[in-house]
């Protein structure tokens, strides 16, 4: 295919014609003459998680191997560009990125990268376009008759926040308070959100919205933004053969103002299944991963505002990577909480996916690619694509592409405009993975790295302040880099400290104090490392160049949600405390939990003081928040809340 932003090409059809092209539409004198516009399911994870995460990155390296086959293979960068004159495409051309003029275009490409044994040919948009806006949600009132960072609402009370990556950037979780209300997400009775008032540590269910009992929808995630309840899900219609299946995500926007009475007043569907989202200055941005194991035409992503049925995402939206082995789309969708959105607000990428970052200007996506030649000597790559964002206004910027896999969305920080990404590459000649921390400018032009470090190790954790990266690698013990990046070109490593076991989260305590957790380890029968519980360290890091271990605390036997997931550590700066939900288990039933308990972690003068608070109960807490002296942990198969003081 010929490319929109291919000059030679242009000049060529010119001089074909026998007409001389004007020295102004030259490709210097086009560029400079154009303004430069800036284009859940739950799993039970026991003490042997990590095996299973393993298990599971490679069943997802051979799903992804069957379905992809290499559409180029450079190295390249994307400087930004004007946007094209050519055409009805709007949006800014980068090198290294496909565009497509028409849906039949696309669907050429499409069927070109699925395997040709697995072409299927089905007319229209099907499943989605029929029968995802069918169905409706219903508010129930229970009780209706019944009377991270801290937030200091309305009410003057001091309450929690989801723990996230970027201050002035909320992410969506399964428990939210406002200071007067507690917003939980059951996943085990019916799948719906409770909303509990708190006062003093009571709490009383006041209303519940569930999603329709013979519909396949569930809630996954939500936000709190003032009366406004923004509730995100997935959708799934199966077809006739278990390949056969199209799974779409919903946001739905309630009206709080009346607890006792949520009123649905947005609907918002998009093709894919949920990945992540963000909520910043009145939009929330949402990623799904569109993708099908066999290509069906109008395999094009589709969006449905309130329920008047799904339209196609404008072809002039949609664009692929070209060296991308992977064949589904990244979509990112952007609703307004005020004001109305259209599909012109959504954007569509075939080939990255993964991993997002996110800050008050624009979004990262990076998605690891994983071929055939990935499994030779450090092929691996991740794809990088950065759009900027104003409200509801989305656009492509840079697309880049660096060696190596990384680990979660804390492996990417962006400051000054220069984006900072830590990676790890495994050489499957000899088994040894290396590190590698690349700086990008805002064209995503490598400007500087560190290259190799900790071989034989992988990256667990990465956590930025300022000007300075902490990388934790394992492999049998816990090292922590300290990585200086106050010159950019020149980044370097300043100091290392070891420990046994490894963090898979970094939180600052205070500016010389770094809290990490994750887990403790053992040697087994067979000489191997396994992880054995729950271990939290603390990192005295005043001394870039000589960081020491202060304290340490295992737990043998513990797992908690916070070493998945970042978003299940509360934290409460005006106590001085970090509330952690953790349960046990038996050395001979793995499974059987018992004992839901929250850690309450203080750190004085480096050290560890760690109370329990029992719930007594078998069950698991995955979540807690407070509001005021007050923790509230919600147990996760009842629902129910347990509260207590902590001062």
């Amino acid at each position: 295919m010929k490319k929109n932003n291919d000059f030679d090409f242009i000049s060529s059809k010119f001089e074909e014609e026998n007409v001389k092209a004007p020295e102004s539409l030259n490709a210097e004198n086009v560029i400079e003459n154009f303004d430069k516009k800036d284009v859940s399911n739950i799993v039970k994870l026991n003490k042997n998680k990590r095996g299973i995460k393993s298990f599971v990155a490679v069943a997802a390296c051979v799903a992804l191997v069957i379905t992809s086959v290499a559409i180029g293979g450079k190295y390249f960068r994307t400087p930004v560009e004007p946007d094209s004159p050519i055409g009805h495409i709007t949006q800014a051309k980068l090198e290294g990125i496909k565009y497509f003029e028409s849906y039949d275009e696309l669907n050429k490409t499409l069927e070109d990268l699925m395997p040709e044994e697995d072409n299927i040919v089905e007319k229209g948009l099907g499943i989605f376009r029929n029968e995802f806006s069918k169905g409706s949600y219903a508010v129930t009132e229970d009780a209706a008759e019944s009377s991270s960072a801290n937030t200091i609402g309305a009410t003057g009370k001091s309450f929690g926040k989801t723990n996230t990556q970027v201050e002035a950037v909320d992410e969506a979780d399964i428990i939210k308070t406002d200071g007067k209300y507690i917003y939980y997400l059951c996943e085990y009775e019916g799948n719906e959100i409770k909303i509990y008032s708190a006062d003093n540590g009571k709490t009383e269910l006041v209303s519940s919205i569930k999603t329709p009992s013979d519909k396949n929808r569930y809630f996954s995630e939500m936000y709190i933004n003032g009366d406004k309840l923004i509730v995100i899900g997935t959708y799934t219609k199966e077809g006739k053969a278990y390949y056969d299946y199209e799974q779409n995500t919903f946001v739905n926007i309630y009206d709080i103002k009346d607890r006792k009475n949520p009123e649905l007043e947005t609907e918002y569907a998009q093709s894919g299944s949920y990945s992540t989202s963000r909520l910043y200055d009145g939009c929330v941005y949402i990623i799904s991963n569109y993708y099908k194991f066999q290509f069906k035409k109008g395999f094009v992503p589709c969006v449905d505002y309130n329920g008047k049925g799904a339209e196609e995402i404008p072809i002039e939206n949609i664009c692929g990577v070209v060296d991308s082995k992977r064949t589904g789309y990244a979509v990112i969708g952007a609703v307004s909480l005020n004001g109305k959105s259209t599909k012109q607000n959504t954007k569509a990428i075939l080939g990255v996916s993964d991993n997002v970052y996110c800050n008050e200007k624009n979004l990262y996506l990076a998605g690891t690619d994983y071929s055939y030649e990935s499994f030779s000597a450090e092929n691996e790559k991740t794809q990088i694509i950065k759009y900027s964002f104003d409200k509801t206004d989305v656009k492509l910027k840079a697309s880049a592409a660096v060696k190596g896999r990384v680990n979660d969305q804390f492996s990417l920080d962006e400051k000054d405009g220069n984006l900072r990404i830590a990676t790890t590459v495994t050489n499957y000649n000899d088994g040894k993975d290396k590190n590698y921390l690349f700086v990008l400018d805002k064209n995503l032009e490598k400007i500087g790295e560190v290259t190799g470090f900790a071989r034989g190790e992988h990256i667990e954790a990465v956590r930025y302040i300022g000007d300075t990266a902490y990388v934790i690698t394992f492999q049998q013990t816990d090292p922590l880099f300290i990585i200086d990046l106050s010159n950019p070109k020149e980044p370097e490593i300043t100091g290392e400290v070891k420990i046994d076991g490894f963090s898979s989260s970094l939180t600052p305590v205070d500016e010389n104090t770094l809290l990490g957790i994750g887990y403790s380890t053992k040697e087994n029968e067979f000489g191997g490392i396994q992880t054995n519980g729950l271990k939290f360290v603390v990192f005295d890091i005043s001394d870039k160049n000589c960081p020491k271990v202060l304290s340490e605390k295992t737990m043998v036997d513990c797992d908690s949600p916070v070493q998945e997931d970042h978003k299940a550590l509360c934290i409460n700066r005006d106590k001085g405390y970090f509330a952690v939900p953790y349960y046990t288990y038996n050395d001979d039933d793995e499974y059987d939990i018992h004992h839901a308990s929250v850690g309450i972690i203080r750190v004085n003068n480096g050290k560890i003081e760690f109370s329990e608070l029992d719930c007594g109960k078998e069950d698991e807490i995955r979540r807690c928040t407070y509001i005021d002296d007050y923790l509230y942990a919600v147990l996760s198969e009842s629902g129910e809340i347990e509260s207590f003081t902590v001062k």
